[in-house]
């Protein structure tokens, strides 16, 4: 599963993504390069638990990506 953070890096506010190696797991920037200390990681992970659910504004609708793929 892959995890963005949109416009979270401390250096450039750039987004970040979770991947993984043979050395574990890792946050790391697309735009700047930048890998997340250890403090860093800890507190991005504070501010969103895994689990965390998002809901839409009721009376919005869903729309799936095969609806409006061409």
């Amino acid at each position: 599963m892959l995890i963005f953070w949109l416009k979270s890096c401390p250096r450039c506010e750039g987004d970040l993504y979770e991947n993984a190696d043979i050395y574990g797991t890792y946050i790391g920037c697309l735009q700047c390069g930048h890998y997340l200390t250890a403090e860093e990681d800890a507190g991005l992970r504070a501010l969103n638990p895994a689990g965390k659910t998002y809901t839409l504004p009721p009376g919005e609708s869903i729309r799936v990506l095969s609806d409006i793929a061409a």
